[in-house]
């Protein structure tokens, strides 16, 4: 998966973008559909703003997250991206399964 970041207002430091590096590549355990990876760090009054635009085959994954400090804005973002991408495995799933759930398909066959 690459990784791009893209700083507005400020640059961004070595050791930030390292740590975003390691953060969002652990999203590749989630699914292996993943493609791309843009992320955008701004500052606005006060604030720290992160923006994910995460590509997927088929599908793009978008999440926003503000918080006072980078590290808490990096860790509401990775949140909302693994939340989307859990939701969106699980349509996979369902949909291979002739839409029931795994946990149907398993009893049915005891």
């Amino acid at each position: 998966m690459e990784i791009q970041i893209t700083s507005r207002h400020e640059k961004a430091s070595a050791s930030l973008q390292q740590t975003i590096k390691e953060e969002f590549s652990k999203l590749e355990k989630h699914s292996d559909r993943i493609t791309s990876c843009h992320v955008i760090i701004d500052s606005e009054r006060g604030m720290e703003i992160l923006e994910v635009v995460l590509g997927m085959a088929g599908h793009t994954i978008n999440a926003t997250a503000k918080a006072g400090n980078i590290g808490k804005a990096i860790d509401e973002a990775l949140m909302k991206v693994e939340r989307q991408l859990a939701t969106i495995n699980g349509k996979i799933k369902a949909h291979k399964g002739h839409g029931k759930p795994t946990a149907e398909i398993a009893e049915n066959l005891e």
